[in-house]
């Protein structure tokens, strides 16, 4: 029975966990608040400068609100990314500045001196783990009084509390980032930053719906996996077409249209998180055993190619032409989608409704045809790598 491995298909969630992230919604949270659960994630984040959010990019729609960017100046946001990252500033007609990157992907520190004169507001993400240079960044914003958000999606430390060399730390709980409680994020403010003095952030509650719906999503996942190649992708399917299963990514989105809500983390995704954040030492543990691994086969498999180990093993990247590896390895099981080759993804963004032109970043533009990731995650296992090698061989 051929076992279906993938970096976006619920990675972080085993049977067991989704069972726990049900259990969370019928659960009495009558004597623990949220206010209860803001101490506990205090003493993971370091700091008590900071408010959930149900996605980032609630986050991010609420630090445009609070600090108010200049629209003399555009939005400095690196090509490769996901459109969800833009759609907030779209919403509020910012003009977006795309950033070419480096040859990995990651935002270039050389591009963003050329274009930083035009800008308020810059966000620097971690492309696949790999860390960007933001304290350079944040050394030549600061004399420019450019907004700098750091994007942790991809490497959210939180042993040791790294110093924040931003104004801002955006951190995504999304489906397939370090740490999932299927959609949330976290807003960490830098306290010394003088963008947010007397700064206060208010959201909705989210409704039940949201709240079930997302809570629901791991099981729904859990039950589909282990049959999915033999008609268990039709659970997900029903429970879309039913509004049941929601969308990572709106259609909306992808035309550059904010739809998305914007409520405060329910307390359900909030336990579920935390969860997550108490075993994250046994993720990261995981991520870095499968990461030797990968880095093992992949040598032998790809000898001319490069590949990468970012510093928390969130993926395993290897630099080559992605089209046929994605296309043989889907046919074993290994669904190596990600990203989808494009710069601004998901597959049907439309790039005209983001102002990006093809050729406008050509780095950003020739990485995302030319890289593949293979996953780290808690469905992936040892196994399956030597499987994938025998298969591959």
């Amino acid at each position: 029975m051929k076992k279906l491995v993938s970096n976006q298909i619920s990675p972080n969630f085993t049977f067991t966990d989704s069972l726990y992230a049900v259990k969370q919604i019928f659960v009495s949270n009558s004597q623990k608040n949220t206010a209860y659960y803001n101490i506990l994630f205090t003493k993971h984040f370091g700091t008590e400068n900071f408010f959930l959010t149900n996605a980032i990019r609630t986050g991010l729609a609420k630090i445009i609100e609070a600090t108010n960017p200049s629209k003399k100046k555009k939005i400095g946001i690196p090509a490769f990314i996901c459109a969800v990252v833009a759609t907030p500033f779209l919403k509020e007609n910012y003009e977006i500045e795309w950033l070419d990157t480096d040859n990995n992907g990651v935002i270039s520190l050389e591009e963003f001196k050329k274009k930083a004169d035009k800008l308020s507001v810059i966000v620097v993400p971690h492309i696949f783990g790999q860390k960007a240079p933001l304290e350079r960044i944040f050394s030549i914003a600061q004399e420019k009084n450019i907004l700098v958000i750091e994007d942790c999606a991809h490497l959210f430390e939180l042993q040791n509390h790294p110093p924040m060399h931003c104004d801002v730390r955006i951190a995504s709980f999304g489906r397939e980032k370090v740490f999932s409680c299927v959609s949330g994020g976290a807003v960490i403010w830098n306290k010394k930053s003088q963008f947010f003095t007397n700064k206060t952030f208010k959201l909705e509650k989210a409704s039940k719906g949201w709240t079930i719906r997302h809570a629901l999503q791991p099981l729904i996942f859990a039950l589909a996996i282990p049959w999915w190649n033999w008609g268990g992708k039709i659970i997900p399917y029903l429970a879309s077409k039913t509004k049941l299963l929601p969308r990572a990514v709106t259609n909306s989105e992808k035309k550059g249209k904010e739809d998305f809500p914007l409520y405060a983390l329910p307390v359900t995704q909030q336990k579920i998180l935390l969860s997550k954040l108490q075993k994250a030492d046994q993720i990261i543990a995981h991520r870095k055993k499968l990461a030797i691994a990968w880095k093992k086969t992949l040598t032998k498999l790809f000898p001319e190619a490069k590949i990468i180990v970012p510093d928390n093993a969130f993926r395993v990247i290897l630099k080559t032409e992605r089209k046929q590896i994605v296309s043989k390895a889907k046919k074993s099981g290994f669904n190596l989608h990600e990203w989808d080759g494009i710069p601004i993804s998901p597959a049907g963004t439309d790039l005209k409704k983001f102002n990006y032109q093809l050729g406008q970043c050509p780095k950003a533009e020739h990485f995302a045809q030319n890289y593949v990731t293979f996953p780290t995650n808690i469905r992936t296992s040892l196994k399956d790598i030597e499987i994938f090698e025998k298969l591959w061989s």
